[in-house]
């Protein structure tokens, strides 16, 4: 998957409002995220920027946002069911360098 077809992907998903289901590399399992964007960190990552629901995780298994390296997302499959935006999401975090997109 090359990362232009990620972000095509990602991006139909974000503005539908749908959750995605993604494989990383290297992870044994998949997460189910709401993809809420894609940006450049201030670490000159481009990651997606989304809310976990489920899956694999290092954070405990708790729900939650996670930056996630797009260049780590080798499979991407768009599920049916929406997502409400979260009002705690904030684009303008000064974590988040330059937006490709965001809800």
């Amino acid at each position: 998957m090359t990362l232009e077809d990620a972000t095509q992907q990602l991006w139909e998903a974000s503005e539908n409002k749908k959750s995605c289901r993604l494989l990383l590399q290297g992870e044994p399992l998949t997460r189910t995220v709401c993809p809420y964007g894609i940006c450049t960190t201030t670490k000159n990552q481009i990651v997606l920027v989304c809310w976990q629901t489920i899956g694999f995780t290092k954070a405990g298994g708790k729900e939650g946002y996670r930056n996630l390296v797009l260049s780590d997302i080798i499979e991407i499959e768009t599920l049916e069911p929406h997502f409400q935006k979260r009002k705690d999401f904030n684009p303008d975090d000064g974590q988040y360098k330059e937006w490709v997109y965001h809800i």
